[in-house]
């Protein structure tokens, strides 16, 4: 007989990292908000800025370009190198993991594959919603970018309904063109009965489960056997990362009551359009997270990451 206890707090831990380096470099505007009418929740974080003034995306950069192996190798090369480390005193294998997460990346300042990285370290370390596979280690050309769900997450609660989510994550220089290409591209993954791109990436979960428990890995693939009635308390959820260029860029810990009010007219526009295409993409009804991050230059930021990468 299965602990559900013992299980769910085995799949908490997955979890990797701490919020603090993220939300340091990201703070939040406000708490979350629920979209009216919806089951959509919005989180808005801006850039901080340094003592100079200057808003953090060289920090922020360093945060993403750190998380690149957890996000690309599985656990199970991760635990082998660190076998080897503490047998041989020698980090040669971990640096190897290293160099090969860098080397999945596409080398082109047009890639999405920044947002990815982003939104992963936005579940893992804020939303402690472990990822249940690692698609980047499933690549075979690092100049394509691998198909599907920008990121496949869980959580597991007491109850035994585990809820997956799936990823999207879009880095637009228009507000407006982003918030709408990420929910096109989410909603297949979110309607009742899905599609052959949510059902293929159900198959690369079963096949590729990153969880190296014996006993935590099994439990977790009765929910993705269609012969096991665990399926039924399978719950599917979406969370997505949009990002964007926004002119004055604020320091939002240093405004003045005219700057705080201008600031919370901008976000009120973002949280309507929100509203909007959740009902225009007909998943008004789904559990949602959305984090919007207002940027000062998302081409910047994207630049800096692949410099840090190596790849510039």
């Amino acid at each position: 007989m299965v602990d559900e206890a013992v299980v769910v707090e085995q799949f908490l831990e997955l979890a990797r990292g701490t919020g603090n380096s993220v939300i340091d470099f990201l703070p939040a505007f406000q708490a979350a908000v629920a979209i009216p009418e919806t089951s959509t929740v919005v989180r808005t974080h801006f850039l901080a800025h340094d003592a100079n003034g200057a808003p953090a995306s060289e920090l922020l950069a360093g945060a993403m370009a750190s998380a690149t192996m957890d996000f690309c190798i599985p656990r199970s090369k991760i635990e082998r190198a660190h076998a080897e480390y503490e047998k041989t005193r020698s980090t040669a294998a971990i640096v190897s993991l290293h160099e090969q997460a860098r080397n999945l990346f596409v080398k082109s300042e047009s890639s999405g594959e920044g947002g990815e990285l982003l939104l992963f370290l936005l579940m893992e370390r804020v939303l402690q919603r472990p990822q249940l596979i690692s698609k980047m280690a499933l690549k075979t050309n690092t100049e394509v970018h691998v198909h599907g769900s920008d990121g496949i997450h869980a959580s597991l609660a007491d109850d035994g309904v585990l809820d997956v989510y799936w990823g999207e994550s879009k880095l637009y220089k228009s507000s407006s063109e982003a918030f709408r290409d990420c929910f096109e591209s989410i909603a297949p993954y979110l309607q009742p009965d899905g599609d052959a791109r949510r059902k293929q990436d159900l198959l690369l979960v079963r096949d590729h489960l990153n969880v190296t428990q014996i006993e935590l890995a099994a439990h977790l693939l009765e929910y993705f056997d269609e012969t096991n009635p665990k399926t039924l308390k399978v719950r599917w959820n979406g969370v997505c990362l949009v990002g964007f260029d926004h002119d004055k860029y604020p320091n939002i810990t240093d405004l003045d009551e005219t700057g705080q009010q201008e600031v919370s007219k901008a976000v009120g526009r973002w949280h309507k359009t929100v509203g909007n295409r959740v009902e225009e993409f007909e998943v008004v009804g789904v559990n949602i997270d959305l984090f919007c991050i207002p940027m000062p230059d998302v081409a910047d930021l994207r630049a800096r990451v692949l410099k840090r990468m190596g790849a510039k």
